[in-house]
């Protein structure tokens, strides 16, 4: 992709990278969340250890016992204690949104798979405006751009690991929404730069993503 978009008001690009009707997004939204729910509902216990050590230190946090962790992690990280600080290898903001609903609804895990189950919905609504994105950047005619965006979307929203992650309340969703996002927000800059002045508040919303992103997967620095 060449980073722009057509700006033809009434052309092509126009339709194509149109956001679908409020039907096609209840639609989407209502598949999405439907399947992750039966998924999350067959996981009854945090597996694998990441998605224990995360949901154990939420568990903590709203015990009152700050953030440590009741196990170690790493034996590189001295010392070799428990409870320990935690983090010394994952990072914290999966823990932290988890910790939220724990909050309200009591330290179920089933609380804690409300994070991914949303974030797994949000990951479906980007991919079909990432879809419609390419689509107008390429010049796709509007059928196949209709049939590209509808295609992602469905595969997205079905694809089974997306599914079985959107079940476990690790970094893996909640990571995917918020580079997916930041990636999306960067080509709507590039394509419609407006002198990148600091008052442009797309800037600022590509630093949180960027912010939140870090905080989540050290992948980010990607």
């Amino acid at each position: 992709m060449n980073g722009v978009l057509p700006r033809d008001a009434g052309g092509l690009g126009a339709r194509v990278h149109a956001r679908p009707g409020v039907i096609g997004v209840a639609f989407l939204v209502g598949l999405a969340a439907a399947v992750r729910l039966v998924a999350a509902a067959a996981v009854g216990f945090p597996i694998p250890e990441d998605t224990a050590y995360y949901v154990d230190v939420a568990r903590n946090l709203i015990a009152g016992r700050a953030l440590v962790a009741d196990a170690i992690w790493s034996y590189q990280t001295p010392p070799l204690v428990f409870p320990r600080p935690a983090f010394e290898v994952w990072l914290p903001l999966p823990t932290l949104m988890a910790a939220v609903p724990l909050a309200v609804g009591g330290a179920s895990f089933a609380a804690a798979q409300l994070v991914p189950v949303v974030a797994g919905v949000i990951v479906v609504l980007l991919a079909d405006h990432l879809a419609g994105q390419v689509a107008a950047e390429v010049g796709l005619p509007a059928e196949r751009a209709r049939t590209l965006r509808v295609g992602t979307a469905l595969t997205t929203a079905l694809y089974l690991p997306l599914v079985l992650h959107s079940a476990l309340p690790d970094s893996t969703m909640l990571f995917a929404a918020l580079a997916l996002g930041a990636c999306l927000l960067m080509a709507r800059l590039l394509a419609e730069p407006r002198g990148y002045a600091l008052s442009d508040r797309r800037l600022l919303g590509l630093g949180l993503l960027l912010g939140l992103a870090a905080l989540t997967r050290n992948e980010a620095i990607w």
